[in-house]
């Protein structure tokens, strides 16, 4: 039942998608935060190029910076309308309000392994408990054939500065509270945190 509520291996890396996505902490100091990723090429959850699964959705940040260290591979990604590529020992940095999305790049033939640091703001919500609840919500209802709960997964966005491009202008950030905050968590009673995506829980 592993695949269906994930956990820390132990060489300290959280399986998702039924071990397509393996994510690590690389570093945390409250200031910012760094999570080693890698995807399966061969996975149909990660290796579809931007259709997969895994693909974050496009979306831009309130206040973080974002950064890609590609550490092996070939990463695909698309800032403000204009797609690229790294490959092993490049880089990308994303200011905040700057919209984006990234993936493996299928014609590569092998895993994507990158290293995405996250720094600045007030909120310290993009972080490894972020990451877990998250991916963890969304490859346990992939796994299980369930639609994940929008209203969920607005919650976790909200509570991480994170923004979708699919609203029109800046109404993403209104669909964030309305539909993440007081519907979500206040009437829904969904959280950002589950036990089941906890290193703490059993």
């Amino acid at each position: 039942m592993s695949f269906l509520f994930p956990k820390a291996n132990p060489d300290g890396a959280w399986n998702f998608f039924d071990g397509a996505l393996k994510t690590w902490s690389v570093q945390s100091d409250g200031n910012s935060f760094t999570s080693r990723q890698i995807f399966k090429h061969s996975n149909p959850h990660t290796g579809m190029g931007r259709k997969s699964t895994a693909t974050p959705p496009y979306h831009w940040h309130i206040y973080q910076t974002e950064r890609f260290d590609v550490q092996s591979g070939v990463l695909c990604y698309d800032l403000d309308g204009k797609e690229g590529k790294l490959v092993a020992g490049e880089s990308v940095t994303i200011p905040p309000h700057h919209y984006h999305t990234f993936w493996l790049d299928t014609e590569s033939g092998v895993d994507l392994d990158v290293h995405i640091t996250v720094s600045g703001g007030p909120n310290a919500g993009f972080d490894d408990t972020f990451i877990h609840n998250f991916y963890g919500y969304l490859s346990s209802c992939v796994m299980q054939n369930h639609t994940p709960s929008p209203f969920q997964m607005l919650a976790f966005l909200d509570h991480a500065d994170v923004v979708l491009v699919d609203f029109p202008l800046w109404t993403g950030r209104l669909a964030n509270i309305v539909l993440g905050r007081w519907f979500g968590r206040g009437l829904g009673s969904y959280q950002v945190e589950y036990k089941e995506f906890s290193e703490k829980s059993d």
